[in-house]
This record gives structure tokens, sequence and C-alpha cells, in this order.
């Protein structure tokens, strides 16, 4: 039961701070949205920060899921690559607009682990890329500095300062970095 009760308050925390933002969002609206008492909140998380950690923690446990069925799923690794590319976008984007954009500023801690987890996450394109150039799909690079470049710009990227800035949405930045990293910013010249 109190399994249940935590993901119905990881719900309606989630929503809420997804379309406000953490700061905005109160005890008292979460327990309003849920019709009941804070008290009730307070036995499943002592705080809203716990809930935030929660939240991430939960996020990041539904990515791993969903990177390791496509792992499972798909022989090719362009096909790996894109769709766990396409899966961090579905997935983080929601979360870029307001949410992580204060996390980082609220709650740097919390921040910094979730840096580190998209990191390790990012650093598995590189036995992507080492498939992809043994396959003859992708042509020989070295790997290592394949992926610190993808890192390099995703880290770069993902910045809710920069991405505020430049009035980019994470897809689009995202989008961006997949495109330069897999194309290149040369013209291909017509012969």
């Amino acid at each position: 039961m109190d399994d249940l009760i935590k993901e119905k308050i990881l719900d309606a925390a989630q929503k809420r701070m997804l379309r406000f933002g953490y700061r905005k969002v109160t005890m008292d609206e979460i327990a309003q949205d849920l019709v009941m008492s804070k008290n009730t909140i307070y036995k499943q998380f002592v705080s809203k920060e716990e809930i935030a950690k929660a939240l991430v923690n939960r996020l990041e446990r539904q990515i791993s899921t969903g990177l390791d069925n496509i792992e499972k799923t798909q022989e090719d690794p362009l096909k790996v690559f894109s769709n766990s590319i396409l899966l961090l976008r579905k997935q983080l984007g929601p979360w870029f607009e307001h949410f992580f954009g204060e996390i980082s500023l609220e709650l740097p801690g919390l921040w910094a682990e979730f840096l580190r987890y998209r990191n390790e996450k990012i650093l598995n394109i590189r036995s992507l890329v080492e498939r992809g150039i043994r396959k003859g799909v992708l042509r020989k690079v070295n790997a290592s500095i394949a992926v610190q470049a993808y890192l390099g710009a995703v880290k770069a990227i993902v910045s809710p300062t920069f991405l505020e800035q430049e009035k980019l949405s994470f897809d689009q930045a995202l989008e961006a970095v997949l495109d330069i990293w897999a194309g290149g910013i040369l013209r291909k010249e017509k012969k």
C-alpha cells in the first residue's frame, strides 16, 4: 500500500514540477491535487527535496529500463544509437524547461548526481560506435574521441542557462548536436 501511495504522490509532484518548476510547487498543492492530508505525504517523504530526489531516481530507472530494452531488441548499432537518442529526448525533454533549470540552482547535489548518471549512460555510446565501426556502418574513427566530442557537446547544450539563453528546447539542442556529430559541419561537395 505504501508503494502505491508513494507513486501517487510522485505522479502528482511530477505533474506540477514539470509544469511550474521545483521552486513554485508546495506540499499543500500536492496534497490538494491528491485530496489527501500533508501528513500523509510527510509519512512517505520528509521534504519536497526528498520528493525531487525520488523523481530523479524514478526517471533514471525508467531511462535505464528503456535503454536496456533497446539494446536487447536491436542488432544494428545505428538503430540502437538513434533509438537511444530518441528515448533520451522523449524522457528528458519535459524535465528541462522548468524542473532541471531550477534543480541545478536549488539542489546542486541532485543536479550533479543526475549529470553523473547521464554521462554514464552516454558513455555507452562508445561501445555503439565501436560496434558500428566493426560492422562497417561507421567510418573508422577514434571511438573515445567521438564519444568525448559528443559528451562535451551534450554537456554544453544541456545547461539550462544555455538553453534559455539560446531559446532552444532540449529536443532542438540535442537534435542539432546529433546532426553535427553524425554529419559534421563541412558542406558536401557535389561531384
